[in-house]
């Protein structure tokens, strides 16, 4: 067996990306696989299968980090991954060095080769991350494996969802925008006013819509706002996986390029995701259903409503309409049934688990009944 520590000790974002590549690492034959993590996003993996250990690197302490050093050396790892696929880390090359692994894997191409084996081909710069990280795959397997990512939640995560979305004004089977409007950096804020005429632009689409505010807890009062502004309700969540488990149980996302974003696309969740310019076709949502739609410059303050608004209005009108949704050959749904089969190439198990814990039960009537008449959709076992 062989005992294999990845390194991703970052952002929340930058773990939800690289789920899927865990997850073809940790199922491939003779591997174990651990995964050190940050305070921030190791609860990323708390119900991830194919990992079996999470270390937590707290940087702010540094007689934490000499335990940890102690800890991952006791482990004898006889492989270590770098996860920065793009650029060269100080950090992780020191981990490396650090854990005691007789191999190191990561990308060739970024100073670091002398050290690695093997490394691993690097891609053009602006191929998504996803590609980037799955060429890290290669050394453990040689099968063609599905890099997307791929959250999981269990049954009491999703009920938590639904129980949310009944603090939102409306029926149970009308359609549940989620608005995020946190995004982490000032470049990537976008005003309230444009956000209050993208929710009512969707609104004349759909008058019963169902619309929801999210935020960092430190822009709660920015959120509040919104909700007064548009007629919406805003939702604090108080942990990261309550915030997925809101995301699973939405119909729709529209979301600055942030954590929020990935996390719909690996939960199968329709999105309109903000991005800067430049970095959709690196950053954007990875095989999702959704929109990648980039500012002008640098900053998403150059980005107009208006475009933002007929890119969330296409997503409704699929969902109002009942317009086939490419899921995946073969078959075609709707964006929630999208949403369910991208959940069982991950859990299979925790399918029923999904439905079973909605209360909403003539919403979910709704959309089977709209596969049932449209072609039947079959998820994989």
């Amino acid at each position: 067996m062989q005992r294999v520590l990845f390194l991703r000790p970052d952002r929340i974002g930058d773990m939800i990306v690289s789920t899927g590549v865990l997850r073809a690492i940790g199922s491939a034959p003779s591997v174990i696989l651990d995964v050190l993590a940050s305070p921030s996003n190791a609860s990323v993996l708390a119900r991830e299968p194919h990992v079996r250990t999470v270390h937590v690197l707290d940087r702010r302490s540094w007689r934490s980090v000499w335990s940890l050093i102690r800890v991952l050396r006791a482990e004898r790892y006889d492989v270590v991954v770098d996860c920065m696929a793009t650029a060269p880390s100080v950090t992780t090359l020191l981990l490396m060095l650090a854990s005691g692994a007789a191999r190191r894997v990561g990308t060739r191409g970024r100073g670091l080769d002398a050290i690695l084996m093997p490394a691993t081909p690097s891609l053009p710069l602006e191929a998504h991350i996803v590609d980037h990280l799955a060429q890290l795959v290669a050394p453990f397997r040689h099968d063609d494996v599905d890099p997307t990512p791929v959250l999981v939640l269990d049954e009491d995560e999703l009920a938590e969802g639904e129980r949310r979305w009944r603090r939102v004004h409306g029926r149970a089977d009308d359609v549940r925008l989620l608005v995020n409007i946190s995004a982490g950096k000032a470049a990537r804020c976008w005003p309230l006013t444009s956000y209050a005429f993208v929710v009512q632009a969707a609104r004349d689409v759909d008058p019963f819509l169902r619309v929801a505010i999210v935020s960092a807890p430190h822009e709660r009062a920015l959120g509040e706002t919104l909700a007064a502004m548009c007629g919406g309700a805003y939702v604090p969540t108080r942990t990261l996986r309550e915030a997925f488990a809101f995301v699973a149980t939405a119909d729709t996302l529209f979301t600055p390029d942030t954590s929020v974003a990935h996390a719909a696309a690996a939960l199968g969740v329709p999105t309109v995701d903000l991005l800067l310019a430049g970095t959709a076709s690196q950053w954007g949502l990875y095989r999702a259903r959704g929109i990648n739609l980039e500012s002008p410059d640098g900053t998403l303050a150059s980005l107009f409503a208006p475009p933002a608004a007929e890119a969330l209005v296409g997503l409704l009108e699929e969902l109002r309409d009942g317009d086939a949704v490419p899921a995946e050959e073969g078959d075609y749904c709707t964006p929630s049934c999208l949403r369910r089969k991208a959940m069982v190439r991950g859990q299979a198990s925790l399918v029923a688990a999904t439905f079973a814990a909605s209360s909403a039960s003539s919403r979910l009537a709704a959309r089977e009944s709209f596969c049932a008449r449209r072609k039947p959709c079959t998820a994989p076992s």
